[in-house]
């Protein structure tokens, strides 16, 4: 019972495998799908895809490429400024360079100018408030003559014109001695500034000129008792005198 299975099933194997041929014969157009030996079916329809699987394990490093390099990209944005650096070593000092145009140079300048008018304006000045102290004054022109109405020797009176901001009287010109002659008295006369004391017979004004205008006396001056001073009188001319007198007045000049 045992043999007669296995036999019977070879059999039928062979029996439907004979039929298939005979089939295919005479149909070649057909095809039927094959069967396995136990068991026989239409194809399996494909099912989902998988799940990825895991990412293997990283390989080597591959040797650099040989490409040709690319074109330098457009610069990106600047980065925040960075700290301030410490400060460097002083360099080596340089030429002096030449000075420039200053504008204040003129103004500089007018306002020097400004100062030293107004110096002498108040030197003016000054020395006419200590003429206002002597008695008469005679103006001409420019210049003006104001008697002490005091007498006294010609060391003196140059003295006391001195305190007063001025000098001893001394007329450049015709007008000048006239004036001069209204402030002396008709009866008296009064000190020039002038004097040969340092070369005999050659008046000089004290601040050392030669006399540019003289109106002396028929004869004078003689040096008759070394007379190295001059006066004037009330008629204008001048005579050569003794310059210790002290009979003779004192008229300053500004």
């Amino acid at each position: 019972m045992t043999l007669l299975q296995p036999l019977s099933a070879i059999l039928l194997c062979l029996s439907l495998m004979m039929a298939t041929s005979s089939l295919s014969t005479e149909k070649p157009e057909e095809k039927m799908y094959s069967c396995p030996i136990i068991q026989c079916s239409a194809p399996a329809v494909n099912g989902l895809p998988g799940r990825d699987g895991r990412d293997g394990p990283k390989g080597e490093k591959g040797d650099p490429g040989e490409g040709l390099r690319g074109l330098q990209g457009l610069p990106g944005k600047a980065g925040p400024p960075g700290l301030k650096g410490e400060v460097g070593p002083q360099g080596v000092k340089g030429q002096k360079g030449e000075r420039g145009i200053d504008v204040s140079d003129d103004l500089h300048r007018q306002i020097t100018a400004l100062e030293t008018k107004i110096r002498v304006l108040e030197d003016d000045l000054n020395r006419y408030k200590k003429a206002m102290t002597l008695k008469d004054i005679v103006n001409v022109g420019k210049k003006m003559f104001v008697s002490s109405g005091k007498k006294d020797n010609f060391e003196k009176g140059k003295s006391l014109c001195a305190k007063a901001g001025s000098v001893l009287a001394s007329p450049r010109n015709e007008a000048e001695n006239a004036a001069l002659s209204d402030l002396v008295n008709p009866l008296g006369s009064a000190y020039l500034g002038i004097s040969d004391a340092q070369t005999e017979g050659r008046f000089m004004y004290l601040s050392g000129g030669p006399l540019t205008y003289s109106n002396w006396k028929s004869g004078e001056p003689n040096n008759l008792r070394n007379e190295d001073c001059a006066v004037i009188d009330g008629s204008g001319k001048w005579n050569d005198l003794d310059c210790s007198n002290s009979n003779i007045f004192i008229i300053c000049e500004l």
